[in-house]
């Protein structure tokens, strides 16, 4: 994951966070032996090399020439013509320094259209939807373990729930088409303020209305018995209340 988070970083030329989350890194857990591909060579994504930099009339820094929100780059020392004007801010699709504000928002629009590329990049979820019907779970990090438990215990119980493992953001569309094909959603995470459920109405077309939260944050490592009584107490029918008939003397 590592190697692979460096190899998006430089093909999006953009810092990439790996996150972990509190019960992975600070428990001990069974995983399998890191086997290293010797043969891996790092992606370093658009660089241009000495004899392409020559064949440039000039060498425009931030010009998005496939579509796709990613200009190409160049490094130190390879060659005067790949130097380029360095700035945090207010510069052009050209490299160069400018106030227009019509440039600035170019420049801008790159941007969003490097984040839909990235879309395609990143990741994709695990998505388990073996199980059939209409509801789902959502999740990410170490609720997985106890899902896969607590898949099982509901299948037994005659309910059937999907399943889908969220390893990076932004959000595939993988992620948009289970949300689209589920009736109603439970977002399983072992944190306060349903983080994940937040992101998911902020960053994809799913109705709020589907979304269920089940929140784990006592401490304690979430338990397939949680996620099962929190799915249940929605998926079963709701008891009706006892009446009793009244008489009049």
């Amino acid at each position: 994951m590592s190697a692979h988070a460096f190899d998006l970083a430089e093909s999006l030329q953009t810092p990439v966070i790996v996150l972990s989350d509190l019960d992975i890194g600070m428990n001990d857990w069974m995983c399998r032996e890191l086997k290293w591909d010797d043969n891996y060579r790092p992606d370093r994504g658009k660089i241009l090399d000495k004899a392409q930099i020559e064949k440039l009339e000039k060498f425009q820094r931030y010009l998005d020439k496939d579509g796709d929100g990613i200009p190409y780059r160049t490094l130190p020392g390879v060659h005067p013509k790949g130097a380029w004007f360095a700035r945090g801010s207010g510069h052009s699709q050209y490299g160069a320094y400018t106030e227009d504000s019509t440039e600035y928002q170019i420049v801008l629009d790159r941007l969003l259209k490097k984040w839909n590329t990235a879309k395609k990049l990143v990741p994709r979820a695990v998505i388990d939807a073996t199980a059939g019907g209409d509801v789902g779970i959502v999740s990410l990090g170490s609720c997985d373990s106890a899902i896969h438990e607590a898949l099982a215990l509901l299948k037994g119980r005659g309910v059937a729930v999907n399943y889908m493992r969220v390893r990076s953001f932004p959000f595939s569309e993988d992620v948009e088409r289970f949300l689209a094909a589920h009736r109603l959603l439970f977002v399983v995470e072992q944190n306060r303020d349903a983080q994940l459920r937040a992101l998911l109405t902020l960053e994809t077309a799913v109705e709020k209305s589907k979304l269920r939260s089940l929140l784990h944050y006592n401490g304690l490592p979430i338990s397939s018995s949680f996620i099962v009584e929190g799915v249940l107490a929605e998926v079963l029918p709701k008891a009706v209340p006892h009446q009793t008939a009244g008489f009049k003397a």
